[in-house]
């Protein structure tokens, strides 16, 4: 692709009709897993206002355990790194052996659950289709951890990267749902403390702001055939925040972006994040940072994860390559 290519792009493209296998696993979901996280919902409100103290010492990402089942792409080389305070691992496909650039993957969590068991597959796709290698961080989870710890992980992740040689200029953060907040976030710290920023960033579905009445306008226009909105204001209200006691960090939507690299973002129609997306695009703008964003139709939360099965997310995972290609070569090109 010519680089200039996305130079000349409009900064919002919607991408549709939506495939009928992406329709048809957002009504599967809303059949099956909506309705099951409505009934664990409404479970944790009555265990939070019997024994809050107990739900506090629960660990929801023993869910991933199980998830080890889940196989990267063949020939995929999958080793364990071990970060100050988490797990890692690098997860390269053969078209990234020797790679120079780096990918710096966050999963979703929605804060508390799954891990690198649930996403090494998808960290596999992204590695054979940037030619990348990546790191996939398990960063500390909810309640255990604040969302200040697991950007901590961000941060020693990306000076991993660095103590191993790789050039920030070759280097892209990345993470779906929770996960792309930290990413956001993580690429703030980074500025902060001095380091040179990555290429560029990539926000799946992300969370981006704490304003619930974002993500409940958003619904007023299209359900999320994920989440039930009463789920997303547990996990703020009891896990994100222990019951008002812990403050939440300033999100990326409310922060001053500037010296950043430029983001890609992509989300659905049919999730209550959709807001998020647009008002962290408009501050990244305002910063003067470069952004994109990608409005896929019908499309599910992160709806990305289906590559095996629906082409919508196996061309939204081109168009993942390609930025990653623009950032990272325009940063080579300007350092040389």
């Amino acid at each position: 692709m010519n680089l200039h290519e996305w130079r000349d792009r409009p900064s919002t493209v919607s991408f549709g009709p939506a495939s009928w296998q992406s329709r048809a696993l957002g009504v599967l979901t809303a059949l099956t897993l909506r309705p099951v996280l409505g009934l664990l919902t409404v479970l944790g409100l009555l265990i939070n206002r019997i024994w809050p103290a107990g739900l506090q010492r629960a660990h929801l990402d023993l869910i991933d355990r199980p998830l080890r089942l889940i196989r990267p792409l063949p020939g995929t080389v999958v080793t364990e790194q071990r970060l100050p305070h988490c797990p890692a691992e690098w997860v390269v496909a053969p078209a990234a052996q020797g790679s120079d650039r780096v990918i710096i993957y966050f999963h979703g969590s929605a804060l508390v659950t799954l891990g690198l068991n649930s996403h090494r597959r998808f960290v596999s796709k992204l590695s054979e289709a940037t030619a990348a290698q990546v790191l996939n961080v398990g960063y500390r989870l909810a309640p255990q951890a604040s969302i200040d710890e697991a950007v901590e992980d961000g941060l020693d992740a990306y000076r991993h990267a660095l103590a191993l040689g790789f050039e920030p200029g070759r280097i892209v953060l990345a993470g779906d749902s929770a996960g792309g907040l930290i990413a956001a976030d993580t690429a703030l710290a980074v500025r902060d403390a001095g380091l040179t920023v990555p290429a560029g960033q990539v926000l799946l579905s992300a969370l981006t702001s704490a304003d619930m009445d974002l993500k409940y306008r958003a619904l007023r226009d299209h359900k999320d055939v994920l989440f039930p909105f009463m789920t997303v204001k547990f996990i703020y209200d009891v896990f994100a925040t222990v019951n008002g006691t812990r403050e939440v960090p300033t999100m990326p939507a409310e922060s001053n972006s500037a010296g950043l690299g430029p983001f890609l973002l992509q989300v659905g129609t049919n999730e209550m994040l959709r807001n998020d997306t647009f008002v962290l695009a408009d501050q990244l703008a305002a910063a003067g940072v470069p952004v994109w964003v990608q409005v896929w139709d019908k499309a599910m939360h992160m709806f990305q994860l289906s590559f095996d099965v629906n082409p919508d997310a196996r061309r939204a995972v081109a168009e993942i390559a390609s930025f990653v290609e623009h950032v990272t070569s325009a940063a080579h090109d300007e350092a040389a």
